[in-house]
């Protein structure tokens, strides 16, 4: 039979723009109203939860018709911290192009463009995706003739794929915890049915952290929505390695297997909340279960470079709603040299913020009550200084009325503890902080601190002892009083930390480019107010031997010091003359000669030579003999302490020298 392929041709001119003339014209003629109206009194039934659209909706034609809405939300739970749970910018919903001719509106694909979704959880730990239709969804229907028939709930026709595109979901678990915000640049979620498997694909990235990638199962549509997903199983790349979960979330509870591996631990920091430095390779294995309301999660290990680590967390709450934390950590081996400090935070330029000596953050008043938590941590031994450093421990007890912090560790041949308690009790609370440490080496101990003290080679022994009041450290360090004894043994100053000394001095003091050689320093820091007065120093060098005194003041970030040089030969005498420096953060230290000094320091008669007293003392075994010295000076040069500097304080529109605490008299 011959095909009349003229007679197809005039037909397909004819029969096509007809029907696309018809399509059009049944669009125009249909009220889409009817359709939304329809939809949003479904999700009613359905969910109970109201949803509602800026824009009406709008046929698209293309190669799949669809029906397009702008500005979506549906309701949040009534708890809720914010009216909408769900709010998109653009839905567009496919539509099965046969269906449409039988008068049907089945939709084969959705697309959420935009959406800002919350999920969040109240104290009684109820998830806003828990919905339930409301009560006029079921039961006897006199006005149908069906009054002894209950009538099954509503469903709402299934959407086989779904897909979600440039999408921020945030997930807020409450208990005083930060939020966790997920950028979602794509989505893929698709079922045969609400209660089968859920195929899952997606591409994810948190605020300033590595994007991730997962592929696999994730329950069913149901279970979501019930808040038990079902059996889990997902894989994909993070941070240029892999990760994969394991498990399931279901009526008996959360038993989940984590694992995962990389060039740098330090991309799982802004998904938990947890500044973590980076290293790397690393091989993790970790596991999230709940046990009987508790929540834990377990790291039998995880490997990153050279060190080794693991520990657990247990997560509760009490009867009172308040979150309990305990956690323990064993860490065999902490490679200090293959792991670096977590990148700051991102300040605002225009920000004044001032830069402390000492930290400010180890405790926040604001802190307690809102959780009680407890950390506990043996490390058995860290590489990577100049010593060893083993049998570390750390602990951490934060609850309602007392904060307590302690650290201690064997450094090299000696050993070093530190001690914060603060005490809420009164209008600002009482912190108290005590350090000591025995043959410290200071490299070591400034790497441990995160404090460049520029001594590379020597040891020490210090005692500190403070007090003062405050709600958090920084006000408590600023009204602090004690006492901070050290003494520090032979070693070298380096050269651009005598940046701005007299050149008389330097050329007395002599040294290289390396710096300064002394034997020792010994000397005491008198605290009061939050200022600390350095009553008696002591500094022996090859070529002369030091006593002064001065301040440091740690709320404006300056120092000044007096210094009175004697030298050790006669050819530094000339040299040896008083001077006074003034410095502080951020500003340039400033050093200048005065020779007035020398009289106003030495007392009547016989005046004491400090090396000839040093050298005795040195003679003695295992003694400071600065820090002996130190004890002897005011009776050696008594007129010292009177020329020491002291700070200026403001007042109400004038200043005046903060006073130093006198010393008591003897009794008569």
């Amino acid at each position: 039979m011959r095909i009349r392929w003229r007679l197809v041709l005039w037909t397909s001119v004819v029969v096509v723009p007809a029907l696309a003339a018809g399509v059009l014209i049944w669009s125009k003629t249909r009220d889409l109203s009817r359709y939304q109206n329809r939809l949003e009194e479904q999700v009613r039934k359905v969910t109970g939860r109201q949803l509602t659209a800026r824009v009406p909706l709008k046929v698209h034609f293309g190669r799949q018709p669809a029906l397009v809405a702008e500005g979506v939300t549906l309701s949040n739970a009534p708890w809720g911290s914010r009216p909408e749970l769900a709010r998109v910018q653009k839905i567009t919903m496919y539509l099965d192009p046969f269906s449409l001719f039988l008068g049907e509106s089945k939709i084969s694909r959705i697309v959420l463009e935009g959406a800002d979704i919350l999920v969040e959880r109240n104290e009684a730990g109820d998830a806003n995706l828990e919905m339930l239709p409301p009560p006029d969804g079921s039961g006897p229907r006199p006005s149908e003739n069906r009054s002894l028939r209950v009538v099954s709930n509503p469903a709402f026709p299934w959407i086989s794929n779904i897909e979600v595109r440039n999408s921020v979901l945030t997930v807020a678990e409450g208990g005083g915890r930060p939020p966790t915000v997920l950028n979602i640049s794509s989505g893929t979620l698709k079922a045969s049915a609400p209660n089968q498997t859920l195929q899952f694909e997606g591409h994810f990235a948190g605020p300033q952290a590595a994007p991730f990638d997962l592929t696999g199962t994730a329950g069913s549509f149901d279970g979501w929505m019930r808040g038990l997903p079902g059996n889990i199983d997902l894989q994909g790349a993070f941070g240029g390695g892999k990760i994969a979960i394991k498990g399931g979330i279901g009526v008996k509870g959360t038993n989940l297997a984590i694992t995962g591996e990389g060039p740098d631990i330090s991309v799982y920091g802004p998904y938990i909340q947890v500044p973590i430095p980076s290293g790397g390779p690393y091989v993790l294995n970790a596991k999230a279960a709940t046990l009987r309301g508790n929540f834990k999660v377990e790291v039998p290990s995880l490997k990153v470079g050279n060190s080794e680590i693991a520990g657990e967390a247990l997560f509760r709450v009490d009867r009172q709603g308040v979150p309990n934390i305990a956690v323990n950590i064993d860490a065999a081996r902490i490679d200090a040299a293959g792991l670096k400090a977590p990148p700051a935070p991102a300040k605002d330029p225009a920000s004044q913020e001032r830069k402390r000596f000492l930290p400010s953050t180890p405790f926040q008043a604001t802190w307690l009550g809102r959780s009680h938590v407890t950390v506990s941590a043996r490390v058995g031994e860290v590489t990577g200084f100049t010593g060893k450093i083993a049998n570390g421990s750390v602990t951490l007890v934060s609850g309602a009325t007392r904060y307590a912090f302690r650290a201690a560790a064997s450094i090299g041949t000696g050993s070093a503890g530190f001690d914060l308690v603060y005490d809420p009790a009164g209008r600002n609370g009482q912190a108290t902080l005590t350090a000591t440490g025995s043959h410290v080496s200071l490299e070591d101990l400034s790497g441990l601190l995160g404090l460049d003290l520029g001594l590379k080679d020597s040891v020490a022994d210090f005692d500190l002892r403070l007090r003062g009041g405050g709600r958090s450290t920084e006000a408590a360090l600023n009204a602090a009083s004690g006492a901070i004894d050290f003494a520090i043994a032979k070693g070298t100053w380096p050269r651009d930390g005598l940046a701005g000394w007299p050149v008389e001095t330097l050329r007395l003091l002599g040294g290289g480019d390396a710096g300064v050689p002394f034997n020792c320093i010994g000397g005491r820091f008198d605290v009061s107010g939050g200022v600390g007065y350095l009553r008696r120093l002591v500094v022996d060098t090859p070529r002369a031997t030091i006593v002064g005194g001065g301040y440091v003041h740690p709320r404006s970030e300056s120092w000044e010091m007096m210094l009175a040089p004697e030298a050790r030969d006669s050819h530094g005498i000339a040299l040896a003359s008083p001077l006074r420096l003034k410095g502080g953060a951020g500003r340039q230290t400033t050093g200048a000669l005065d020779a007035g000094l020398a009289k106003l320091i030495i007392g009547a008669g016989t005046v004491p030579s400090l090396a000839g007293t040093l050298n005795t003392l040195a003679r003695q075994s295992n003694v400071n003999a600065c820090a002996a010295m130190a004890l002897r000076v005011d009776g050696m040069r008594p007129g010292l302490r009177a020329q020491l500097p002291t700070p200026a304080v403001e007042t109400r529109g004038n200043r005046r020298p903060a006073v130093p605490p006198a010393k008591p008299r003897s009794g008569r």
